[in-house]
């Protein structure tokens, strides 16, 4: 006698298959990413980068992060070439079931959607498709379950404003995610002697410091906290490329220098 069970269809457009993994895929390989999903056959679907390509390093990476075996590897790397263009529908049925925080029996593949079959919550609710989703530090950050600028500011300066009152504030987020969501800019921009960048609900928010002193670090001026964009961070990084190069050729010069120095001392 055949089992009948009673499943929940879910049908999501392959526009929105689209959305989900432009989010997850650009968090997770740093570069912003736009998708075309699409049915092959009515029983075979795949993700495919509208302009340029995922490299071979790309792929193995993204099958690492959902503990893909060796078969998911061997159907989304291409057997000719160490690019591609498209991914394969396992390691995409993996990564899709990640970015919806959901398991599924089966799929239906039709020219416009894609249907996934399996026994859901009654209420079930799809994540929003958004761009709060950060890949850093190894670890996947969703920046709409985190503090609210404002009331993070307030936190931080209802105690004194101070590196350790930033590592306090931050310890849950230590606890959660293995990391705590700042990093330290150490360069003056002309006005302060640095800043951080900390995580918070809206993005990133940069913080300066001017005075530092033995105990509590660096103390941070309230006035500078400020929501980055784009553009501000584009110059914090080619600012920090352009001191790094500086910096390296230095080192590498007084490196050369000693290798001589200590050559001829042993002559």
């Amino acid at each position: 006698m055949t089992e009948i069970q009673k499943m929940t269809a879910l049908r999501l457009s392959w526009d929105a298959v689209s959305r989900y993994f432009e989010a997850l895929l650009s968090a997770l390989l740093g570069r912003a990413i736009v998708c075309n999903s699409r049915s092959m056959d009515d029983s075979y679907w795949s993700v495919a980068a509208s302009s340029g390509t995922f490299t071979n390093l790309e792929i193995i990476k993204l099958a690492q992060f959902v503990n893909g075996d060796d078969e998911m590897l061997i159907e989304a790397l291409p057997s000719d070439s160490d690019t591609s263009r498209s991914l394969g529908m396992e390691l995409c049925r993996a990564l899709l079931k990640y970015a919806l925080k959901l398991d599924w029996t089966t799929e239906f593949v039709s020219d416009d959607s894609l249907y996934i079959l399996g026994h859901f919550p009654e209420n079930v609710q799809l994540p929003a498709i958004d761009r709060n989703i950060l890949y850093v530090d190894s670890k996947v950050i969703d920046c709409s379950e985190l503090i609210p600028m404002n009331t993070f500011v307030e936190k931080l300066f209802e105690a004194c404003g101070t590196f350790t009152d930033l590592t306090d504030l931050c310890e849950e987020y230590q606890a959660e995610y293995g990391t705590p969501l700042y990093w330290m800019y150490p360069f003056t921009d002309g006005r302060y002697n640095g800043c951080y960048f900390v995580l918070v609900r809206e993005g990133i928010m940069v913080i300066s410091y001017d005075e530092i002193d033995g105990i509590n670090h660096e103390s941070f001026e309230k006035e500078s906290a400020r929501l980055c964009d784009a553009a501000e961070m584009r110059c914090f990084l080619n600012d920090w490329k352009q001191r790094s190069e500086e910096m390296t050729e230095t080192l590498s010069h007084l490196l050369c220098f000693l290798e001589r120095k200590e050559a001829l001392h042993g002559v």
